[in-house]
């Protein structure tokens, strides 16, 4: 099966939010948030409970604040995915994929990558992308339906042996 594709930003948005919740996992995302937060108002509490104003209290400030926002931030990572997405520099560059029973093979316009579906060690496909991982060469390839016909589709799932999430 060969098809040629690009990695719109939607697509890469899709797939990199299915490799961190594949990867990290949902509720270690959540307690990680969880615990930058509480982290962040203690610092807050204890800033504001102190009886002199100086340069310490104002800094355990200040880092509380950072702390808070990056833990509510951590429960939006689309939004950082979204915004990344430019300095990728993805946007219009073509690949064209290969697939077989050996594994698959990517050609893009300046590097080429070969991975066999045993050093797949992540694979997952969602409404809108399929994403796979390799450790071997540490990259996630992500692949947009929209490329693929329908038979293209079902044959790269059997072949990946893909799940949806």
């Amino acid at each position: 099966m060969q098809f040629e594709y690009e990695i719109t930003v939607d697509d890469y948005v899709a797939c990199q939010l299915l490799y961190y919740k594949l990867s990290v996992g949902r509720q270690r995302i959540v307690k990680r948030a969880v615990s930058w937060t509480i982290l962040g108002f203690l610092c807050i509490v204890v800033a504001l409970s102190e009886q002199v104003l100086n340069w310490m209290p104002i800094l355990l400030a200040v880092t509380g604040a950072l702390w808070v926002y990056g833990g509510v931030r951590t429960f939006f990572p689309a939004r950082y995915f979204r915004r990344i997405y430019p300095s990728t520099k993805l946007t219009g560059k073509r690949f064209f994929a290969s697939a077989d029973q050996e594994g698959i093979q990517i050609t893009g316009e300046h590097a080429s990558w070969r991975v066999q579906w045993a050093g797949v060690t992540l694979r997952a496909e969602n409404e809108r992308a399929f994403m796979l991982h390799s450790d071997e060469t540490a990259t996630i390839f992500m692949f947009g339906k929209c490329y693929l016909t329908d038979g293209q589709q079902q044959e790269l799932r059997t072949l990946a042996g893909t799940t949806t999430k």
